[in-house]
């Protein structure tokens, strides 16, 4: 692929001409495009599967959640991921 004359051509010009003074190409992304891209890059969402039909149209499902984490939640969530003799000893050999 020659990339030197494609949309990925990072040799512009002053005033937004590359060297063929052909104007370069703008992307106009709605609110709600980005959106969706901030929150898959900060992990607010998550692809949850990509479905290809038999005409060849692609649908996405992403996943995510508005809702903030309690302190509660995120504690359970790093506890979940230990042993459960090393919760109950830790529990049992708790100080007051």
């Amino acid at each position: 692929m020659n990339r030197q004359n494609g949309p990925y051509n990072c040799n512009h010009g002053q005033n937004g001409y590359n060297n063929n003074n052909q104007k370069k190409e703008s992307y106009n992304l709605s609110p709600q495009q980005i959106a969706v891209i901030a929150a898959l890059a900060t992990n607010a969402l998550t692809v949850r599967a990509v479905l290809v039909d038999n005409e060849q149209n692609v649908e996405i499902v992403l996943q995510g959640n508005l809702r903030q984490q309690t302190q509660l939640e995120k504690i359970i969530d790093k506890v979940s991921e230990m042993p459960f003799g090393d919760v109950i000893d830790a529990f049992m050999n708790r100080k007051k």
